[in-house]
C-alpha cells in the first residue's frame, strides 16, 4: 500500500542531484550511502540463523493451533486474490494456501518462492520467470507458464482488485516462453516487479478449480501452500489442514507442515488476543499494537517483532499558507517534542520514533538521513517563526507581528485525540502560533486530503495540516512516483510537494535497477523531504507475531535455496515452520 491513513505524524541548498548517466556523482552518493547502511545486531534482524537454534531441537510432527487474527481494515468476504482486498490477518490465512512468484523478507527485500529466478532484461521492460519444477496444486494439476498466464487473462486483468495493481505495476502482457518459464511483458520499466510478484498479482492458484467451481473456489482457493482450507462461510473460524503433499522440507529435512490443522480466529481485542495465548486457550497471536507487543513481552511470550516501513506522520498541505513557507513547516517540527507525542499516541499503535520512511532494519534506510532529522530545538523554531511573522510578505496575508494560526485535522481515535492534544499545546508554547483541531471521520479525511479534480488547482486538497501515515511493503519506486508527481493529476501527492529535483530521483529509481544507485536515490528523496519539511515524522508501526512457550519455531524459515531467514513482515507468520513442544 502506498499511503494510507495514520491511525492515529535548513539549509537554503537542496542534496545536489544523483544522475546515473554522471558515474562521479552516482560512485559518490552510492559511497555515501552504503556507508550510512545499518549493520547494528536488532532485535528484529534478517539473515542467517544458527544451525542450533532449529536444527538441535526435536520437532514435534501433527498436532492443531490455533492462530488469533484481528479484524482486517477490510472485512473478509472471500478468498480470490483478484477481486479480495487481502490485508494483514487475511494474509496470514491465504499464504499458507496460495503461494506466490516471490516473498518479500524482513528487509524488504524479495526472493523467488515459487520461481527459481526472476530476471529483468537490460531494459527492466521483460521480466522472465523461472518456475520451479515438479510443484503441483493440491488437486494434483501441475504448477506451469501456460496456467499462470490463463490465471492472468481469465482472472487477474478482470479482477476488481488485480486489474488495478496491474497497471500501476505496468504490466501489458504474459507470454509463455516454455512449461517452465514466462515472461512479463511492461509498458514502462518497473526495477520493483520482483516484490509486486509477492503480492496478489504474484499468488498462484489452481485454474482448473477456479474455473469448475468459482463459488467454491471463492470459499476454499486451491494453491500450492502447505495447507488446504475447508470450505469456509462469512464470519466463521477457518480450518486448515496439513497438504502432505507439500512441495517444501524443513531445517531438519522433514516434509512440511509440522502442524496437522490451523485454526484462525478472529477477536477484534489486541490484549485479549495476548492473554489467550498466555493462558494457553490458543497458541500464536498477530498484533499491530505497541501495548499489546510489550504486554506479551512482560508476560514473557516468544515475540517476533518488526518495526515497519510504515510511519505516522503530521502531514502539511504545501499549498496551504501559512505552511506553504517552508521556514513554519521547519518551525513546527522543531517545536514538537516526537517522544512525548509518541507516548500519547501508544494505543493508536505507535512504535520507535522514525527519521525517515524506513526502519533501521530496512535496506533502505540510510544512517545520513537519521543524523539530518533535526531534533528538538524551540529556541530556533521561535527565530524561525518570528523571521515568518515580521515578515511583510508573509503568505497568510495577516498583519505583521500577528500569530500565525494552523487548522490541524485528525480522526476520533482516543488515543489520537490525546496527541493532538499534547501537539497543539506544544506549538502554542512558542507564543507565536494558535491551533483550531477539528475531528473529522476516517473517510471525510482521506477525501479532504485527497482532494478532486475540481479544486483549484486540481487534487490540492482542502485541509492544511492533519494526522496521516506514508509507507508501506511497495518498492520505493511504486510509492514516490504518485507521492511527489505533478499536483493537477497526482491525487497521491497528499503534500503537494512537487518539484524537479525529487522528479530526477524518482526517474533514477524508476530507470536503474543497480542496488546501490537506487538506494542513493531512496537517500536524495529522504534528505530532500528532511530540508522541504513536507511532513513530521512520528513512529514506525510495530507488528508481530507471538506464541506461549510450548510453540517453536516461530519466526525461523528457509528459502527454497536454503538459505536461513529470521522475522516476519506486517505481522504474518510462516505457520508450516512451527510446531507445538507438548511442554
Amino acid at each position: 500500500m502506498m499511503v494510507v491513513l495514520f491511525n492515529v505524524a535548513c539549509a537554503p541548498d537542496g542534496p545536489s542531484v544523483v544522475r546515473e548517466s554522471d558515474p562521479s556523482l552516482v560512485e559518490q552518493a552510492t559511497s555515501s550511502t552504503s556507508e550510512n547502511r545499518s549493520t547494528e545486531s536488532t532485535e528484529d534482524k534478517v539473515g542467517q540463523v544458527r544451525e542450533d537454534e532449529v536444527s538441535g531441537t526435536d520437532i514435534r510432527v501433527g498436532g492443531s493451533a490455533t492462530v488469533l487474527l484481528a479484524a482486517d481494515p477490510t472485512p473478509i468476504t472471500g478468498w480470490t486474490p483478484w477481486d479480495h482486498v487481502c490485508a494483514w490477518s487475511c494474509r496470514n490465512v491465504l499464504d499458507q494456501v496460495l503461494e506466490t512468484i516471490t516473498v518479500v523478507l524482513p528487509d524488504g527485500s524479495a526472493a523467488p518462492w515459487l520461481a527459481e529466478q526472476v530476471e529483468p532484461n537490460p531494459t527492466m521492460l521483460n521480466w522472465t520467470v523461472t518456475l520451479r519444477k515438479g510443484l503441483r496444486f493440491s488437486d494434483d494439476q501441475p504448477v506451469t507458464a501456460q496456467v499462470i498466464k490463463e490465471g492472468y487473462e481469465e482472472f487477474l486483468k478482470k479482477g476488481e482488485v488485480t486489474r488495478g495493481l496491474l497497471r500501476d505495476a505496468r504490466i501489458n502482457a504474459v507470454t509463455v516462453i516454455d512449461d517452465h518459464r514466462l515472461m512479463f511483458d511492461l509498458a514502462e520499466p518497473n526495477p520493483a516487479l520482483d516484490v509486486v510478484l509477492a503480492g496478489p498479482i504474484g499468488r498462484v492458484f489452481s485454474i482448473e478449480a477456479a474455473r469448475a467451481d468459482p463459488s467454491a473456489f471463492l470459499r476454499s482457493p486451491v494453491g500450492t501452500g502447505p495447507f488446504i482450507m475447508e470450505p469456509w462461510e462469512i464470519g466463521q473460524t477457518v480450518k486448515l489442514l496439513a497438504n502432505r503433499e507439500y512441495w517444501r522440507t524443513g531445517f531438519d529435512g522433514k516434509s512440511l507442515p509440522y502442524l496437522d490443522e490451523l485454526i484462525f480466529r478472529e477477536v477484534v481485542d489486541e490484549q485479549e488476543r495476548i492473554e489467550s495465548v498466555q493462558r494457553r486457550d490458543a497458541d500464536f497471536a498477530q498484533s499491530r499494537s505497541t501495548l499489546a507487543i510489550s504486554r506479551a513481552r512482560d508476560l514473557e511470550l516468544t515475540v517476533i517483532s518488526r518495526n515497519e516501513d510504515n510511519v505516522g506522520v503530521v502531514l502539511f498541505n504545501t499549498l496551504q499558507s501559512p505552511v506553504d513557507d517552508v521556514r513554519v513547516r521547519q518551525a513546527l517540527q522543531m517545536s514538537t517534542n516526537q517522544n512525548v507525542l509518541i507516548k500519547a499516541s501508544l494505543g493508536a499503535g505507535a512504535g520507535e520514533a522514525a527519521t525517515q520512511w524506513f526502519a533501521p532494519q530496512s535496506r533502505w534506510w540510510s544512517g545520513l538521513v537519521a543524523d539530518r532529522w533535526p531534533d528538538s530545538d524551540v529556541a530556533a523554531a521561535k527565530q524561525l517563526l518570528a523571521a515568518y511573522v515580521n515578515d511583510e510578505d508573509r503568505s497568510d496575508k495577516r498583519a505583521p507581528g500577528s500569530q500565525i494560526s494552523i487548522d490541524l485535522q485528525c480522526t476520533d481515535d482516543i488515543h489520537l485525540s490525546s496527541m493532538v492534544r499534547e501537539l497543539a499545546r506544544q506549538w502554542e508554547a512558542t507564543g507565536f502560533v494558535e491551533v483550531e483541531t477539528e475531528t473529522v471521520t476516517r473517510s471525510g479525511l482521506i477525501q479532504r486530503v485527497l482532494g478532486s479534480v475540481t479544486d483549484r488547482p486540481g487534487f490540492s486538497g482542502d485541509f492544511m495540516a492533519t494526522c496521516w501515515r506514508v509507507g508501506g511493503e511497495s518498492d520505493p519506486a511504486m510509492m514516490f512516483g504518485p507521492l511527489f508527481g505533478p499536483i493537477r493529476t497526482s491525487p497521491l501527492n497528499v503534500s503537494n510537494l512537487h518539484n524537479e529535483l525529487l522528479t530526477t530521483f524518482v526517474e533514477l529509481l524508476y530507470s536503474s535497477s543497480v542496488e546501490t544507485v537506487r538506494q542513493a536515490a531512496v537517500e536524495q528523496v529522504m534528505l530532500a523531504l528532511t530540508e522541504q519539511m513536507p511532513m513530521i515524522y512520528l513512529s514506525h508501526a510495530q507488528s508481530a507475531v507471538i506464541g506461549h512457550p510450548g510453540t517453536k519455531g516461530l519466526g525461523y524459515w528457509q528459502l527454497p535455496n536454503g538459505t536461513e531467514v529470521y522475522g516476519q513482515v506486517a505481522g504474518v507468520g510462516r505457520w508450516s515452520d512451527v510446531w507445538l513442544s507438548g511442554e
